[in-house]
């Protein structure tokens, strides 16, 4: 998707589910009550509630453990992936390992366990929260709000987010130069030599820059008009990197001494 140069700061909401509910009552709340699904590819909601020790019964009162919402959990998830290795903010923050949720003890809602219910959830872009036998409680969805856009989960529209910025920052040096050939072909190559080295982070599909990703400060869109009203457009086509949501496993019958027994009488 192609991208303007002077993209605004933005962020990324990690949304909270409501106390108390099932499989079905918040799929109701994402479609219906808050009516959010598809609203944004710039948040993400999970589900459901997590419940962890008591830090202070002072406080808290005596109970052992507390219900609360994950999104703290979840946002130290995200921090620990993207401080990972070098390009962490391209890695979605699910799975048994790069989702896993220290400190949690159970979920407010045993229908997290059930794949039937998960599967109520997934196609309303809910993430839910769960554990499957002998691995440990993590995050199992990396959706965004919105399955139409752009960039539709949550490593990819916050990878972009990351490149957006760090070239808005990055290409403030040709502020109030003269609008040439020769200054856009320096914005060329800057942005190119960045976006090589997102490549080299695993930010993208392919390895292969020409498939990857485009950069365009040409002519067509830096015409006359467009210059002499001061500005220099740019236009980056990125290629991003799709996480493996499912595992398909067909099985079928060896087959391969018989047919290597055919292929010999033939």
């Amino acid at each position: 998707a192609a991208r303007h140069l002077h993209a605004v700061a933005r962020g990324f909401a990690i949304l909270d589910p409501p106390a108390n509910q099932s499989a079905t009552a918040i799929v109701t709340y994402v479609e219906t009550t808050a009516a959010i699904l598809g609203l944004s590819e710039f948040a993400a909601i999970y589900w459901p509630r997590v419940k962890v020790l008591n830090p202070s019964k002072a406080v808290f009162g005596n109970a052992s453990q507390l219900t609360v919402p994950p999104s703290g959990h979840l946002a130290g998830v995200y921090a620990r992936v993207d401080n990972s290795r070098p390009g962490g903010v391209y890695v979605p923050p699910a799975g048994i390992e790069n989702g896993r949720l220290f400190g949690v003890l159970g979920f407010e809602t045993s229908d997290v366990l059930e794949e039937a219910k998960r599967d109520l959830v997934f196609p309303k872009r809910i993430n839910p929260l769960t554990v499957f036998p002998g691995a440990p409680r993590h995050i199992d969805g990396a959706r965004t709000l919105k399955g139409n856009g752009n960039f539709p989960t949550v490593a990819e529209r916050r990878g972009v987010i990351f490149i957006e910025q760090s070239l808005k920052l990055g290409l403030l040096f040709a502020k109030h130069q003269n609008n040439t050939e020769a200054l856009r072909a320096t914005l060329a190559r800057t942005v190119t030599a960045f976006l090589l080295i997102q490549l080299k982070n695993d930010a993208f599909s392919s390895g292969n820059p020409k498939k990857a990703f485009f950069v365009d400060f040409g002519e067509s869109l830096n015409p006359p008009s467009v210059i002499f009203s001061g500005q220099v457009v740019g236009r980056i086509g990125l290629a991003t990197a799709k996480p493996a949501e499912f595992i398909v496993l067909r099985f079928s019958q060896d087959t391969r001494a018989l047919e290597a027994e055919l292929a010999g009488a033939a």
